[in-house]
Parts: C-alpha cells; structure tokens; sequence
C-alpha cells in the first residue's frame, strides 16, 4: 500500500513514511545578514524544504539553504503536519506577545 501525500505548489512531498525527521532551513538577505531568520520544515529532503521557504516565506533577493536534519521527536512536539514549517529562531515573537 503506497501512502502517498499531496504537494505544497510544485513541490511534491514523499510517502508518509519518509517524515520520521525535517530539515532546519535558514533563510537570509543576499550579501549577509547578522539576524538570519530560521525554520524547521516538516519534510525529510533538503530540497524540498528549501523550496517550500523559497515559495512562502522568502523574498526574491533572499538566500535560503538546509542547514540540516532535525530529530523527528521535535516535529511531533511542534505538531507539525508534513510539508508545514514554523519559525524557531531568537528573534521571533509571535503575535500577541
């Protein structure tokens, strides 16, 4: 039985199965940035998890590069369903905080 999922725009996500861990993704501004914005992206491949921030988060001057795995315990804590991403880094603050 193949368990397939469906994609986030021209990105296609893997079976079901290949979630057991996601990618850190830092994104910042071309020519450096002394505050990069970090995500972890519920997706097993680097590339993917680049485009997905390529294609909702990133600016088009952007850098955007897999930093690499994160343990797939975190993804779970996190409710991260696969192909979703969340902002992590110190800088954040979420709305009504």
């Amino acid at each position: 039985m193949d368990i397939r999922r469906g994609g986030l725009g021209k990105t296609k996500l893997g079976s079901f199965f290949d979630f057991s861990n996601a990618r850190l993704i830092r994104k910042t501004k071309r020519g450096g940035d002394r505050s990069p914005t970090l995500y972890i992206v519920a997706v097993s491949k680097g590339d993917q998890a680049v485009e997905i921030i390529r294609g909702k988060a990133a600016d088009d001057g952007d850098e955007v590069e897999d930093l690499g795995r994160v343990a797939g315990s975190l993804v779970q804590a996190l409710n991260l369903a696969p192909g979703e991403f969340i902002r992590v880094d110190a800088n954040y603050k979420p709305q009504g905080h």
